[in-house]
């Protein structure tokens, strides 16, 4: 084992982080603002979240699109092609999310889950509970509105 000669020059991003992420193939679009995910069996490309379906696997919550993007099958051909800014999961930022199902203030403190590109809903409105944690209700703000902390994934 060889011992360092020089300092090391330390490198860091400060939060909130932005990043470039890499786009799935085939048609695309992407709205500034929208609830990305990691594709399924494809992790490392994202896309719009899906609206909350049953299914076995359940995606990811990647992070929220800072960019828009708009392209055609035709011009996406290939996984990475295309990039977006993206405020990714974990960040610690507070974003003001619609909310699927009605709250209260008592749901503060609650976790939310991605509902689809546009929109978050509680645990017990959504099916995705595993991958697609958003982040955590911090201030109620209106019957389908509050303040999320974008929170980092116990597991993921």
């Amino acid at each position: 084992m060889s011992a360092l000669t020089d300092n090391v020059i330390i490198e860091t991003k400060k939060s909130p982080v932005s990043t470039k992420l890499k786009v799935v193939d085939g048609l695309i679009r992407i709205f500034k603002g929208a609830l990305l995910e990691y594709e399924l069996s494809n992790i490392g490309y994202v896309q719009p979240a899906t609206a909350d379906i049953a299914r076995e696997n359940q995606p990811e919550f990647a992070g929220i699109s800072l960019d828009e993007l708009d392209k055609s099958a035709a011009l996406n051909t290939t996984d990475g092609t295309f990039s977006v800014a993206v405020m990714t999961r974990g960040v610690g930022d507070w974003i003001k999310l619609p909310v699927v199902s009605t709250i209260t203030i008592a749901n503060e403190g609650d976790p939310v889950y991605m509902d689809g590109d546009a929109s978050v809903d509680i645990a017990s409105g959504i099916l995705n509970t595993t991958g697609g944690l958003v982040g955590i209700i911090r201030q109620f703000i209106g019957a389908n509105s509050a303040w999320i902390q974008l929170t980092q994934h116990p597991i993921l």
